[in-house]
């Protein structure tokens, strides 16, 4: 029993991206379905994703409310300044044991200012929600700074301690809220 085949005919179309229309590709999004270039596509455990349909799943993680900014800014800003003060006079003048104090408690500083921001927000995400506090924070370092500057004639941010110390808080900071 032979079995013929026959050569297949050339049925296929042409797919252009969606959002690159001079480009030709054989890739779709395999949510939506729509043709995606390699550009455009986002691999993900399931396959490739177009970008809109990723950030279409990300919404659903992101539930911040609009006054939640400028809380996480205000909480940021309220806690530096009362701290920078106490933790710039006290690691700038201890030299190089400030050093080794700041590279071991900077990132725990860091996180704990993360978990009090993320508090004050009810626990809630946003795109933009680790940029205000970060803001925030920048700016009380500042002046709390500039308190210390006034009251003693000394500025802590010119201390290698402060620095080492202000650097971690403010990454791990950064990478707690970005989660």
């Amino acid at each position: 029993m032979t079995q013929q085949t026959q050569p297949m005919a050339e049925t296929e179309t042409i797919l252009y991206c969606k959002n690159h229309p001079d480009r030709e590709t054989l890739l779709r999004c395999n949510k939506c379905g729509e043709p995606i270039c390699m550009q455009c596509a986002v691999l993900t455990d399931v396959g490739y994703r177009c970008k809109e349909c990723i950030a279409q799943v990300q919404n659903n993680y992101f539930n911040a409310l609009t006054q939640d900014n400028p809380v996480a800014f205000l909480v940021g800003f309220g806690v530096t300044v009362v701290a920078t003060p106490i933790v710039g006079l006290f690691l700038g003048r201890l030299g190089f044991f400030g050093i080794l104090i700041a590279l071991f408690v900077g990132s725990g500083a860091g996180a704990l200012l993360a978990e009090i921001i993320r508090r004050a927000v009810g626990r809630r995400r946003g795109r933009n929600l680790r940029y205000f506090a970060m803001a925030g924070i920048v700016l009380g370092v500042l002046v709390g700074s500039f308190f210390v500057l006034m009251s003693s004639g000394f500025f802590p941010l010119l201390s290698i301690p402060m620095l080492v110390f202000t650097v971690l808080a403010l990454g791990t900071a950064h990478q707690v809220l970005r989660v």
